[in-house]
């Protein structure tokens, strides 16, 4: 145990008998902390004896030790009792809190709350969640994912176990469990460099999904399950001519689509883009697969970036959209809408087919609701 007194920005300094104020040295902590080595970078678990709170702090590698205690354990002039210890990935997990989760978007497609905790046993290491209310019957569920072998540290934030989920095209996608040993825990959802704090955690029996961001609130969908399972496609005629089909174009197949959820139907019934992008390349991915036998095919995510579907090779790249505004218009509104977006899908393939060098073929899937339901067209684009 060391007497400490807070200073300035509440910064720790080593009381003396004398009742003087010296830095801590890292020398100190050698003496007092088991396993400790002084030029290390090391992350510390401080108790407070008097609040009987815990913090973790990291100690920097450096000949003293430089440490903040928050405001709510001590103020500036304050004398505390501090008991460090090495802090543990197996200590870490042990404190995280439930982590209480909420819609702050609203999104109709998605629960209203959700909880999450993190469970580490011989079964591995899991997230197990509530979600309220129930999507398609599920209210609870759990997910395995891989954590890192040791903790990490970072500046503003404080320590944090990483971790990947794997989804069922073999690719991983990276969260953060953040921890201070004392406040909330929260979760960060890797984008690029930054890890922004994820809202909300669902799950519809085929896509996790985590709601991240502030103050525009995004979703990433990581498919632990074939999202093909959830569509029926008939195959049929093209219902209109569409002018911008040309020589360097081939009309591969039209298909009538059925979805099978209700989950899904809701999703086509919000005013929000991203939903309504997810089911179009999921029909997309869905025909790829069991009606044009292409294998291989990993569906993406816009939060992602790139084409929208790929082969695993990158010899193939897909773009896809699906169109509710099409549901009332007449043949000729309908006609002009489908030649726009298809021009659209074009530029875009056209793009992909130049950034992607190993890429040789390219897909477009547009979906669209009709009178009659729900259609796609699939067009086949050479490079």
């Amino acid at each position: 145990m060391l007497n400490v007194t807070l200073g300035t920005q509440n910064r720790m300094y080593l009381r003396t008998n004398r009742g003087t104020m010296s830095f801590l040295n890292a020398s100190v902590l050698e003496n007092s902390i088991a396993g400790f080595r002084a030029g290390e970078k090391t992350l510390l678990k401080v108790s407070y004896l008097e609040t009987g709170k815990s913090v973790y702090h990291q100690y920097e590698g450096g000949p003293i030790w430089m440490a903040t205690t928050p405001s709510d354990i001590g103020q500036p002039g304050q004398t505390l009792i501090i008991s460090p210890e090495l802090l543990t990935r197996a200590e870490f997990l042990s404190k995280v809190p439930k982590i209480m989760m909420k819609n702050e978007a609203s999104f109709a497609w998605l629960p209203a709350r959700s909880r999450i905790s993190f469970v580490s046993d011989s079964a591995g290491f899991r997230i197990e969640a509530e979600q309220s209310p129930a999507v398609e019957g599920i209210s609870g569920f759990g997910v395995l994912v891989e954590p890192a072998k040791a903790l990490g540290f970072a500046p503003g934030k404080g320590c944090f176990l990483e971790a990947a989920i794997q989804d069922i095209f073999g690719r991983a996608r990276k969260i953060r469990v953040y921890h201070d040993g004392h406040s909330t825990a929260w979760v960060g959802l890797r984008q690029g460099k930054r890890y922004p704090r994820v809202s909300l955690v669902s799950w519809d029996g085929v896509r996790l999904r985590l709601a991240y961001g502030s103050p525009e609130i995004r979703i990433a969908s990581i498919y632990l399950s074939n999202p093909a399972s959830l569509y029926s496609i008939e195959r049929t005629e093209l219902p209109v001519r569409l002018p911008l089909i040309t020589s360097s174009w081939t009309l591969t197949g039209t298909y009538r689509v059925q979805l099978k959820r209700e989950h899904e139907r809701e999703m086509l019934r919000t005013r929000y883009r991203y939903p309504h992008g997810r089911v179009g390349s999921e029909i997309a991915y869905s025909i790829a697969s069991r009606e044009l036998g292409l294998h291989d095919v990993i569906l993406n995510d816009p939060s992602e970036g790139g084409a929208d579907m790929m082969s695993r090779d990158g010899r193939i790249v897909f773009e896809n959209r699906l169109v509710t505004i099409t549901r009332s218009m007449s043949e000729e509104l309908q006609e002009r809408q489908l030649a726009f977006q298809l021009g659209r899908l074009r530029t875009r393939l056209q793009s992909d087919l130049a950034f992607y060098r190993s890429a040789r073929v390219g897909y477009i899937f547009l979906s669209y609701l009709d009178s009659i339901g729900l259609r796609t067209t699939a067009f086949e684009m050479k490079k």
